[in-house]
């Protein structure tokens, strides 16, 4: 794995690195995943963004990972920290991250991570599913302790489906149905 480049860019004014650094060690202290925050600085910058909408750009990012912290408990990894932060952009709302993180718990997997699922649920309302039927399906098929193998796939599916032109709901629907189908016959 390549280290996380931990750096502002220079290219940002002095008073911009200064507040940038302290917002940084300060998510870094309530125990937030800091490498997220210096990648957002880092595409600002290169993709010609002034000092205030990278400043800006990085306090929402920070307000989303404290946010997805809240919603996911003080035991989530960094990673699923990032990926529920995403999910936040993305439009899902907190009370579906809650339930997916509690459907979890409960299930055959309790002790997986729900990295892969945040990551799908956040990829399929970022290409135009209503983010409440993304978290729906998504959080039905963690209930059916589908494996993150089959989440993927079921991600890629329903992406197929809707650039083939099929509605967001109805590709949902099918392949919701499939997925969980194939892991119930997997069960017997």
């Amino acid at each position: 794995l390549l280290a996380q480049d931990r750096s502002i860019p220079t290219k940002l004014a002095g008073p911009t690195r200064a507040s940038l650094q302290r917002l940084i060690d300060s998510a870094g202290v309530a125990g937030l995943p800091v490498d997220p925050l210096y990648s957002k600085a880092q595409e600002g910058v290169f993709r010609g963004a002034d000092d205030a909408r990278v400043l800006a750009a990085v306090q929402r990012l920070a307000r989303d990972l404290g946010d997805a912290r809240a919603t996911l408990g003080d035991s989530a990894s960094a990673e699923e920290i990032t990926a529920g932060a995403n999910a936040l952009r993305a439009g899902v709302a907190t009370i579906d991250l809650s339930r997916l993180r509690e459907t979890r718990a409960k299930g055959r997997h309790a002790d997986q991570r729900l990295t892969v699922a945040l990551v799908v649920l956040a990829d399929l309302a970022t290409r135009g599913v209503p983010p409440s039927l993304a978290a729906a399906s998504v959080t039905e098929l963690v209930a059916r302790n589908v494996p993150d193998g089959a989440l993927i796939s079921f991600r890629q599916t329903v992406e197929r489906d809707l650039l083939d032109g099929r509605s967001p709901a109805s590709a949902l629907d099918a392949r919701t149905r499939a997925h969980a189908g194939r892991e119930l016959v997997a069960a017997l």
